[in-house]
Protein backbone atom coordinates (compact mmCIF):
# COMPACT_ATOMS: atom_id res chain seq x y z
CA UNK A 1 0.00 0.00 0.00
CA UNK A 2 2.65 2.40 0.44
CA UNK A 3 4.47 1.96 -2.41
CA UNK A 4 1.25 2.61 -3.92
CA UNK A 5 1.11 6.19 -2.45
CA UNK A 6 4.65 6.63 -3.25
CA UNK A 7 3.91 6.18 -6.86
CA UNK A 8 0.49 8.01 -6.53
CA UNK A 9 2.93 11.08 -5.36
CA UNK A 10 4.88 10.84 -8.39
CA UNK A 11 2.27 10.47 -11.13
CA UNK A 12 0.71 13.75 -9.27
CA UNK A 13 3.98 15.50 -8.80
CA UNK A 14 4.50 14.93 -12.67
CA UNK A 15 1.12 15.48 -13.89
CA UNK A 16 1.51 19.40 -12.02
CA UNK A 17 4.67 19.73 -13.96
CA UNK A 18 3.27 18.43 -17.17
CA UNK A 19 0.57 20.97 -16.36
CA UNK A 20 2.48 23.76 -15.37
CA UNK A 21 4.49 23.67 -18.61
CA UNK A 22 1.22 24.09 -20.95
CA UNK A 23 -0.47 26.91 -19.26
CA UNK A 24 -3.19 28.81 -21.37
CA UNK A 25 -5.47 31.38 -20.64
CA UNK A 26 -9.61 31.07 -20.21
CA UNK A 27 -11.33 30.07 -23.34
CA UNK A 28 -8.04 28.79 -24.65
CA UNK A 29 -6.97 26.22 -22.90
CA UNK A 30 -6.98 23.50 -25.81
CA UNK A 31 -3.72 21.80 -24.97
CA UNK A 32 -4.67 21.17 -21.32
CA UNK A 33 -8.25 20.39 -22.17
CA UNK A 34 -6.46 17.52 -24.52
CA UNK A 35 -4.38 16.33 -21.43
CA UNK A 36 -6.93 16.20 -19.41
CA UNK A 37 -8.84 13.40 -21.85
CA UNK A 38 -6.47 11.45 -22.56
CA UNK A 39 -5.06 11.04 -18.68
CA UNK A 40 -8.96 10.35 -17.82
CA UNK A 41 -9.08 7.73 -20.71
CA UNK A 42 -5.48 6.26 -19.56
CA UNK A 43 -7.62 5.75 -15.91
CA UNK A 44 -10.12 3.80 -18.11
CA UNK A 45 -12.43 6.67 -17.51
CA UNK A 46 -14.73 6.40 -20.72
CA UNK A 47 -17.46 8.16 -20.22
CA UNK A 48 -16.24 12.19 -20.91
CA UNK A 49 -16.93 14.73 -23.16
CA UNK A 50 -15.83 18.25 -23.79
CA UNK A 51 -17.97 21.25 -23.43
CA UNK A 52 -17.87 24.45 -25.26
CA UNK A 53 -14.59 23.34 -27.27
CA UNK A 54 -11.89 23.45 -23.83
CA UNK A 55 -14.10 22.45 -20.50
CA UNK A 56 -14.26 18.65 -19.60
CA UNK A 57 -16.70 16.74 -18.12
CA UNK A 58 -16.07 13.04 -17.22
CA UNK A 59 -18.70 10.56 -14.97
CA UNK A 60 -17.45 7.60 -12.79
CA UNK A 61 -20.49 5.08 -12.64
CA UNK A 62 -20.57 3.03 -9.42
CA UNK A 63 -22.60 0.12 -8.95
CA UNK A 64 -25.98 1.95 -7.39
CA UNK A 65 -28.21 4.81 -8.77
CA UNK A 66 -27.76 6.64 -5.24
CA UNK A 67 -26.29 10.16 -4.67
CA UNK A 68 -24.37 12.14 -7.53
CA UNK A 69 -21.19 13.77 -6.02
CA UNK A 70 -19.42 16.46 -8.56
CA UNK A 71 -16.16 17.56 -8.05
CA UNK A 72 -14.54 20.54 -10.05
CA UNK A 73 -11.17 22.02 -10.65
CA UNK A 74 -10.45 25.22 -12.92
CA UNK A 75 -7.63 24.77 -15.52
CA UNK A 76 -6.82 28.00 -16.76
CA UNK A 77 -3.79 30.83 -15.96
CA UNK A 78 -2.56 34.04 -15.92
CA UNK A 79 -1.26 36.66 -18.28
CA UNK A 80 1.85 36.74 -16.39
CA UNK A 81 5.78 35.68 -17.55
CA UNK A 82 7.16 32.71 -15.27
CA UNK A 83 11.18 33.81 -14.09
CA UNK A 84 11.32 30.79 -11.74
CA UNK A 85 13.98 29.27 -13.90
CA UNK A 86 12.44 25.77 -12.53
CA UNK A 87 12.96 22.58 -14.87
CA UNK A 88 9.16 22.64 -15.60
CA UNK A 89 8.55 26.18 -16.49
CA UNK A 90 5.80 27.43 -19.07
CA UNK A 91 6.26 26.67 -21.96
CA UNK A 92 4.20 29.80 -22.68
CA UNK A 93 6.07 33.40 -23.29
CA UNK A 94 3.58 35.56 -21.04
CA UNK A 95 1.44 32.84 -19.63
CA UNK A 96 2.08 31.01 -16.46
CA UNK A 97 0.51 28.83 -13.87
CA UNK A 98 0.53 31.38 -10.91
CA UNK A 99 -2.47 30.68 -9.39
CA UNK A 100 -1.84 26.68 -8.89
CA UNK A 101 -4.77 25.76 -11.46
CA UNK A 102 -1.96 23.11 -12.56
CA UNK A 103 -2.04 21.85 -9.22
CA UNK A 104 -5.50 21.87 -9.04
CA UNK A 105 -6.62 20.11 -12.42
CA UNK A 106 -3.26 17.51 -11.27
CA UNK A 107 -5.73 16.84 -8.14
CA UNK A 108 -8.49 16.07 -9.50
CA UNK A 109 -7.04 13.73 -12.40
CA UNK A 110 -5.50 11.80 -9.07
CA UNK A 111 -8.94 11.71 -7.42
CA UNK A 112 -10.31 10.61 -10.80
CA UNK A 113 -7.80 7.74 -10.74
CA UNK A 114 -8.26 6.25 -7.13
CA UNK A 115 -11.95 7.12 -7.71
CA UNK A 116 -12.52 5.16 -10.58
CA UNK A 117 -10.05 2.10 -9.14
CA UNK A 118 -12.70 2.04 -6.87
CA UNK A 119 -15.94 2.43 -8.74
CA UNK A 120 -17.33 -0.95 -7.44
CA UNK A 121 -17.56 0.42 -4.15
CA UNK A 122 -19.68 3.30 -4.95
CA UNK A 123 -23.24 3.77 -4.24
CA UNK A 124 -23.77 6.42 -7.14
CA UNK A 125 -22.08 8.60 -9.43
CA UNK A 126 -19.07 10.59 -9.68
CA UNK A 127 -19.33 13.73 -11.94
CA UNK A 128 -15.80 15.05 -12.87
CA UNK A 129 -15.77 18.75 -13.90
CA UNK A 130 -12.56 20.47 -15.33
CA UNK A 131 -13.53 24.55 -15.81
CA UNK A 132 -12.38 26.42 -18.16
CA UNK A 133 -12.15 30.48 -17.93
CA UNK A 134 -12.58 30.93 -14.17
CA UNK A 135 -10.17 33.83 -13.93
CA UNK A 136 -12.50 35.68 -16.06
CA UNK A 137 -15.49 34.71 -14.36
CA UNK A 138 -17.14 33.05 -17.30
CA UNK A 139 -16.50 29.42 -16.26
CA UNK A 140 -19.09 28.78 -13.83
CA UNK A 141 -21.58 30.20 -15.42
CA UNK A 142 -20.85 28.37 -18.71
CA UNK A 143 -20.87 25.32 -16.50
CA UNK A 144 -23.84 25.64 -14.47
CA UNK A 145 -25.60 26.24 -18.06
CA UNK A 146 -24.19 23.28 -19.51
CA UNK A 147 -25.12 21.01 -16.87
CA UNK A 148 -29.01 22.66 -16.85
CA UNK A 149 -28.72 21.83 -20.58
CA UNK A 150 -27.59 17.92 -20.20
CA UNK A 151 -29.76 17.63 -16.91
CA UNK A 152 -26.88 17.09 -15.04
CA UNK A 153 -27.63 17.24 -11.07
CA UNK A 154 -25.27 16.28 -8.24
CA UNK A 155 -26.28 16.20 -5.04
CA UNK A 156 -23.05 17.18 -3.54
CA UNK A 157 -20.45 19.27 -4.74
CA UNK A 158 -16.51 20.57 -3.93
CA UNK A 159 -14.18 22.57 -5.48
Amino acid sequence: MEAYFQNMVEELRQMRRDLHKIPELGLKEYKTSAYIREKLTSFGITELETWLETGVVAVIRGKGKKEAVAFRADMDALPVTEQTGCDFTSEHVGCMHACGHDGHTAILLGAAKILNEHKDEIAGKIILFFERAEENGGGMPQMLAYMDKHGITADTCYG
